[in-house]
């Protein structure tokens, strides 16, 4: 069910609406109220920048009596409004329970931006909590956020954990012969899979001679070359590790790769319909 936050204007306790209701009693005066009139009064108040303070206060009250839902909404509106106000939108990535994609806005956002460590007393909190695999590949953004926040005697220990990070998680993956592989891998089977086509219509030719099985044999070739390639692609994860970023020539040889399998797999197909025979 779909909810929005909302206020009464007869006693101003906030409430979670239903949409597309149009009216509603107030569980604390017993009035009934405009849905409408309630959801406006909430979006005009997180929008007056005087207000902003006022708000998260009673969105932290909000929190410890009802739980996350209606402060998430509230400061939702606040960050649309004023995106660039940093307190707001780290409670907002508190209240998300640091899910990694606002963790990363909220990172993209503000890493760069200088500040007194009194002005964000919750970095180290927010450093603590985030730090892990699951957003190692915004190791950098998180650098530039300890040098930019943390206190000087506190940021050594922020870096080195990053630092510590990165190596666990990345292994041997920065070896010469890991992207050698890697790029070999791309190019072998990019060519293995568009040379698919033709083997397929020449293979469909040859066998219709003497079955009519063809075209589940065809599938079985694919469904086998994919899945190898799958494979040797998961044993090399295996034997370099994780990456945390790749160059332009690499980049442009995954995606080659990556629309090559789809050829391969309409090769499976055109292969088996259009047939040649030698």
């Amino acid at each position: 069910m779909n909810l929005e936050a909302g206020n009464c204007p007869k006693c101003h306790e906030y409430l979670l609406l239903k949409q597309k209701t149009p009216f509603l009693v107030c569980p604390k005066c017993g009035e009934t109220i405009s849905a409408q009139a309630a959801n406006a009064i909430v979006e005009k108040r997180c929008a007056d920048a005087d207000q902003i303070n006022a708000i998260i206060a009673e969105c932290v009250a909000l929190e410890m009596k009802y739980g996350p839902d209606l402060p998430f909404m509230l400061l939702a509106k606040v960050v649309n409004n004023f995106p660039h106000l940093e307190k707001p939108s780290y409670l907002l990535v508190k209240l998300s329970n640091y899910e990694p994609s606002f963790v990363y806005d909220y990172l993209k956002t503000f890493a760069n931006t200088k500040s007194d460590p009194v002005n964000v007393p919750w970095a180290e909190s927010f450093l603590d909590a985030c730090l892990d695999y699951q957003m190692i590949d915004a190791a950098e953004l998180f650098r530039s956020y300890v040098r930019n926040k943390v206190r000087k005697d506190r940021q050594e220990h922020y870096l080195n954990l990053i630092d510590q990070l990165v190596k666990a998680y990345t292994v041997k993956s920065d070896k010469p012969n890991a992207t050698k592989w890697l790029m070999t891998l791309y190019i072998v089977s990019s060519v293995v899979n568009v040379a698919l086509f033709p083997l397929m219509m020449i293979l469909a030719g040859w066998l219709s001679k003497f079955t009519g099985l063809y075209f589940a044999i065809n599938i079985l070739i694919g469904v086998a070359v994919v899945s190898l390639e799958v494979f040797l692609m998961f044993i090399h994860h295996k034997i370099y590790g994780n990456r945390l970023a790749i160059s332009q020539s690499e980049r442009l040889c995954m995606v080659i790769f990556l629309s090559s399998m789809v050829f391969a797999v309409g090769a499976v197909v055109m292969g088996s319909i259009w047939k040649i025979t030698l």
